[in-house]
């Protein structure tokens, strides 16, 4: 065992191809301390009971433990850097007591600690790349926060770890069954796949399929952004780059019914159907043709012990848009469908797309993958089925928590020049909820206003309409009425 630890702390890695498109990303808005450009997820748990805090306390260290992910750290800054997974890392766990103000007098400050918790900067050369915030809301309520670097967790990954969490405190507090119970490691649950297994896999995966020329015409996406801003090059400099605020738009009951059905209709799936119905949208706005739609997929795989394990999984692909004038709406989705269908199971990282549709990458970089994309669009990973009781403790996860606003740290400035590219990584997107029954445009502030992001939800909540309940039209044949 001694001499495994050794080596796990010595072994220098790679990154893996899931991991490249995040880190060219980071690297490039921040060469010389990747951590402060803070491309971060977060999630929470609500607690209701009697909570023991140092059986919670040991079962943080019990998933450190078992994730690699959780014990990565960068022993080589760079283009390429190397990782080095460390045998013995202690989380970063802070308390922070509410307890004396009302219900309504925490939301504020809740909401503030999850802010920060998604903005926070981390040190790349040391571990753990996340941390995890206690609050004590009142003796029997509390508050589980954790925020993790995106270059060792994707959003699965956050149901995860919730989930090992709960589970491992429920084998130190004794709820599960004893002969079950196999040490602080979680019981009825695979062997957590190892960063390098993670690595090798989707190396292999890629490197199976080959390539085609509708890859290699893909080529860059054209300059600009799509969408008005507020500012122009060289202004608002001070501005804080990575604030993040979102609209929330919702889909009449209607409607998603009629995103389900139709989706059976061409067997496909409602994320597909709400996929076309942006690419349509766009098209209805700009009058473009061409456009590339970059988005993103689990990419786990079949692989045992994928599901149940942390890490950066996800894969990004780009999609041509196939929403033309002449093309029926019909048309639109079953071509979309035909487009996923092919990125997904080429499952390319982003080096090997990069260098595909740009022969100068490699002289270029940092190169981020913004420059792959007109927009974007995904949807809200789907999130394990938890038990909403562990012991005597009830779980969930309300909304009342879930923060607005801008992030709370403050100004991070661009590099010279590249101020396109900032607006670029904070122009609205839409994210699609897990029940497909509507969603938020996320955009930042400092360049977008709030009525850019209100006019996207108003002409996509209209265009889905048009899918639903008129798929033989052509896009041509649509008119966006404003308000």
């Amino acid at each position: 065992m001694q001499e495994e630890s050794v080596r796990s702390d010595t072994e220098l890695l790679p990154l893996a191809p899931s991991q490249e498109a995040i880190w060219e990303f980071i690297h490039y808005f921040s060469p010389d301390d990747p951590g402060a450009e803070r491309f971060n997820v977060c999630d929470f748990r609500l607690l209701k009971g009697q909570v023991h805090l140092e059986s919670l306390y040991d079962a943080i260290d019990d998933v450190t433990g078992r994730h690699d992910a959780l014990r990565i750290e960068c022993a080589e800054l760079g283009r390429d850097p190397l990782l080095r997974i460390r045998h013995d890392v202690r989380p970063v766990v802070s308390f922070v007591d509410l307890s004396d103000l009302s219900e309504e007098k925490q939301l504020g400050p809740v909401a503030r600690l999850i802010r920060e918790s998604s903005a926070q900067v981390f040190d790349f050369g040391k571990a753990p790349l996340w941390s995890v915030r206690l609050v004590r809301l009142a003796p029997e309520r509390h508050l589980v926060v954790a925020g993790f670097s995106h270059l060792v967790c994707d959003g699965r990954s956050l149901s995860v770890f919730f989930s090992d969490l709960m589970r491992s405190y429920s084998i130190r507090r004794g709820d599960l069954s004893q002969t079950a119970r196999t040490g602080p490691a979680t019981p009825e649950v695979s062997t957590a796949v190892t960063f390098r297994e993670l690595a090798e896999l989707q190396r292999i995966a890629q490197d199976s399929t080959t390539g085609d020329r509708r890859t290699a015409d893909l080529g860059l996406a054209r300059p600009g952004i799509l969408f008005p801003t507020r500012a122009q090059r060289g202004e608002r400099s001070g501005a804080d780059m990575v604030a993040e605020t979102s609209y929330a738009f919702s889909f009449e009951d209607g409607i998603s019914t009629g995103v389900r059905r139709l989706a059976w209709q061409l067997r496909t799936t409602p994320f597909v159907v709400l996929l076309a119905a942006y690419q349509v949208c766009l098209r209805l706005r700009t009058g473009l043709d061409g456009l590339r739609i970059g988005t993103v997929t689990l990419a786990r795989g079949k692989m045992d012990g994928a599901a149940q394990s942390m890490g950066q999984f996800t894969t990004n692909v780009y999609l041509l848009s196939a929403a033309r004038a002449d093309v029926p709406l019909r048309d639109v989705v079953t071509e979309t469908h035909a487009r996923l269908k092919r990125e997904t199971a080429r499952g390319w990282s982003f080096k090997r797309i990069a260098r595909a549709v740009h022969p100068d990458f490699e002289k270029e970089r940092p190169w981020p993958f913004l420059h792959l994309f007109d927009s974007w669009f995904q949807a809200d990973p789907p999130r394990f089925q938890e038990d909403d009781r562990v012991g005597d403790l009830s779980i969930s996860r309300p909304d009342m928590f879930c923060p607005t606003g801008v992030t709370a740290n403050g100004p991070l400035m661009p590099p010279a020049g590249d101020l396109e590219l900032w607006m670029k990584r904070g122009a609205p997107s839409i994210s699609v909820n897990r029940a497909r029954t509507g969603g938020t445009v996320t955009y930042n502030p400092c360049f977008f206003e709030a009525d850019v992001a209100a006019g996207l939800a108003r002409d996509y909540l209209q265009t889905v309409g048009h899918i639903v309940e008129r798929p033989d039209l052509p896009v041509g044949r649509i008119q966006l009425h404003q308000n």
